[in-house]
């Protein structure tokens, strides 16, 4: 299946967002559009893993050049290549640069399934308090220790906030296509 066809929101207004690297896992694996497989990137640094499922929303492009960065909060983990129908929570803004080069916005939207009831109450990053917060931001510091990038983090959008990067990101994407 080509995912580039793949709305961002389905036909019921849910987020679709497609797995990459599913949590648990030690190794970030990036989807290639140009073979329709999902590639070993690289691993992480040991002792590291994915706090969620995390992957992109597809037809986006963020300031990378990328799709939009995804991490799926859940009670359990999915495979690489599922479609999650998630609602936006929040976004973590990072911003990015490598080897020197200009900073570009490599932000990373915090979603949760639809169907995943145990997390119903969750309806922005507060809401899944301060310590997980801060955990999450640790993650992606040390996920990218020793490679050429580095990052600053400059806090959380709410949902609303999250929701309009989509759609500018969305917009990006179709302007790209032009």
């Amino acid at each position: 299946m080509n995912l580039e066809t793949i709305q961002p929101y389905d036909s019921k207004g849910r987020l679709q967002v497609i797995v990459e690297s599913p949590m648990g896992t030690a190794v970030k694996l990036k989807y290639d559009p140009s073979t329709h497989l999902f590639v070993w990137s690289r691993g992480l640094p040991s002792g590291t893993t994915f706090p969620g499922d995390f992957g992109f929303v597809p037809q986006t492009l963020a300031g990378d050049g990328d799709a939009l960065d995804v991490l799926s909060i859940g009670a359990t983990c999915g495979y690489p290549g599922i479609l999650i129908p998630a609602r936006v929570i929040g976004a973590l803004q990072i911003f990015q640069t490598r080897d020197g080069g200009p900073e570009k916005d490599n932000h990373r939207l915090l979603t949760v399934a639809t169907n995943e009831h145990r997390f119903t109450h969750i309806v922005n990053p507060q809401d899944l308090g301060a310590r997980l917060l801060a955990e999450l931001e640790a993650f992606f510091r040390a996920s990218l220790a020793l490679t050429t990038k580095q990052i600053r983090i400059d806090g959380w959008l709410d949902a609303d906030a999250a929701t309009r990067l989509v759609a500018t990101t969305h917009q990006a994407w179709r302007q790209s296509r032009e």
